[in-house]
């Protein structure tokens, strides 16, 4: 599997640590959001606001790992989907392809940030 997700320029700038998390996020448009009264069920979601900027939200409940793993997932949706997608992806779509693929890239990169020992 060929993993583009981790050569981007915001993963890249995320591993080197040149500057901080919240620093990149910014200079990507992406506001990131822990949440702790999201329920069990509800892991993290992003949606676009009007001004264009991305909402990443992740339930606070949650392991660290696991945040991980949804923040993953959220950025695969950030820079492959919702950019081709113009409406707002359901919570209850969790079965389709695309959250299937959001899943394995997700998956596959957090076994290579545990791995080179970014986790």
């Amino acid at each position: 599997m060929n993993i583009d997700l981790i050569s981007t320029p915001l993963m890249r700038a995320l591993m080197e640590e040149t500057i901080s998390f919240h620093e990149v996020m910014n200079a990507f448009n992406i506001r990131t959001h822990i949440l702790f009264n999201l329920p069990p069920s509800v892991l993290g979601f992003t949606y676009v606001s009007r001004r264009g900027n991305y909402h990443l939200l992740l339930n606070g409940n949650v392991n660290y790992r696991t945040q991980v793993e949804v923040f993953l997932h959220e950025i695969h949706h950030i820079l492959n989907d919702m950019p081709k997608i113009s409406y707002f992806i359901g919570l209850d779509m969790e079965y389709i392809e695309l959250e299937e693929a959001a899943d394995r890239v997700a998956e596959t990169v957090l076994e290579y940030l545990a791995s080179s020992q970014f986790l």
